[in-house]
């Protein structure tokens, strides 16, 4: 026993010496149990009982089917303030957030985290796969208990999200799903969402409409979202204008996106089809944004009605265009309310779950339906 000690210690306190002398750098990986095993002379059991040590004195993060990696002072000292506030973590990884969308699901995903004593630790991709993985590596390393992830853009599967799933971490995705992978997804029922606007434009009379959305890169929302365009247009007999398709950008500086890249396209494609439209279904809030400022330099914004997903709710004007809402509460509930019973090891009903949106129209629909009815 005693000499099983020594040994222990023998090794725990060399790689030790090594890391605060900095031979050991930050995000260096050590080389694997089995050679270090071969190296110190020890057992596979020795090195694993020193790896614990210094995982528990948060010098390395123990990363499940990668290995051991030295972590930097700035990681440290967060891990060790959420251990000193016996806190456990939930981490938490969004492409992005706005005042039209994330803004009100983080909020609420905080708040049922404190109130069953987790403390949310939040990240932010930009829609970048590196910066995912980057925050992915960094959440296992703080030793989080499960992730609430809405993953980048992208045509294929994130590496990253695939090893937490076969390794059976417990983690939740927000916003997009993973295509024939068994995990939970919790999201808005875009299809249907996009099937309520085209119900509101055709029946408003508006019956010549057209889908300005952004390529899809694989995503599963816009997907989803353009299925149920096409599906409207065929449950009401309508024949779809030809859509507008922009690019896909990241959120790397989303103030500036729409404005510069994507006003120009959207320009030219209602200088062309003005006059064969009279409804424009948006996929995205922030495209529905430039269509309209288009739309008012063009001098038709009369003839032809935007509606989108999103809208803005920060300001005193509220918001201006008839919209589906994503209800980001439910969404938040029942993706923490999942991620916790995954945690618990609970089994899940299912792996897709679909939250139903809200509909709102536009104050200046509702002006016009006051006035004729008046």
């Amino acid at each position: 026993m005693q000499k099983e000690q020594y040994l222990y210690r023998t090794v725990y306190e060399d790689l030790r010496k090594k890391i605060q002398e900095g031979e050991l750098r930050a995000g260096q990986k050590l080389p694997p149990e089995q050679e270090m095993s071969q190296s110190y002379g020890v057992s596979a059991i020795t090195v694993k009982k020193a790896l614990s040590m210094l995982a528990g004195e948060n010098l390395i993060r123990r990363v499940r089917g990668k290995g051991s990696f030295i972590t930097g002072e700035e990681e440290r000292q967060e891990s060790a303030a959420a251990q000193k506030k016996g806190q456990p973590l939930i981490g938490a990884i969004f492409e992005h957030i706005s005042s039209s969308f994330g803004q009100e699901l983080m909020y609420e995903m905080e708040r049922i985290a404190r109130q069953e004593g987790y403390r949310l630790f939040p990240c932010f991709s930009y829609g970048d796969r590196k910066l995912e993985t980057e925050a992915i590596r960094c959440l296992t390393g703080l030793g989080v208990e499960g992730m609430l992830i809405m993953p980048a853009h992208g045509r294929h599967y994130s590496r990253e999200i695939l090893r937490l799933v076969l390794e059976d971490f417990p983690v939740v995705l927000v916003d997009k799903k993973m295509e024939g992978i068994a995990v939970a997804s919790v999201r808005t029922d875009g299809e249907e969402a996009m099937r309520q606007l085209v119900r509101y434009l055709s029946q408003k009379g508006r019956k010549q409409i057209a889908l300005v959305t952004v390529e899809e890169v694989g995503t599963s929302t816009l997907i989803e979202r353009r299925a149920g365009f096409y599906s409207g247009m065929e449950e009401e007999g309508l024949i779809p204008c030809p859509e507008c398709r922009l690019p896909y950008l990241n959120y790397e500086n989303p103030f500036q996106v729409y404005g510069e890249v994507y006003r120009e396209q959207i320009r030219q494609y209602l200088k062309a089809w003005k006059g064969s439209l009279n409804g424009i279904v948006c996929a995205e809030y922030g495209v529905a944004l430039e269509v309209t400022a288009a739309l008012r330099e063009l001098a038709c914004e009369e003839a032809i009605e935007v509606c989108c997903i999103d809208e803005n709710y920060i300001g005193s004007g509220q918001y201006r265009l008839t919209h589906v809402k994503q209800d980001e509460k439910k969404m938040a509930d029942c993706a923490m309310d999942l991620l916790l019973k995954k945690i618990r090891g609970e089994e899940l009903e299912k792996e897709n779950y679909l939250i139903p949106g809200i509909f709102r129209e536009g104050p200046e629909s509702r002006k016009t339906k006051m006035l004729q009815s008046g």
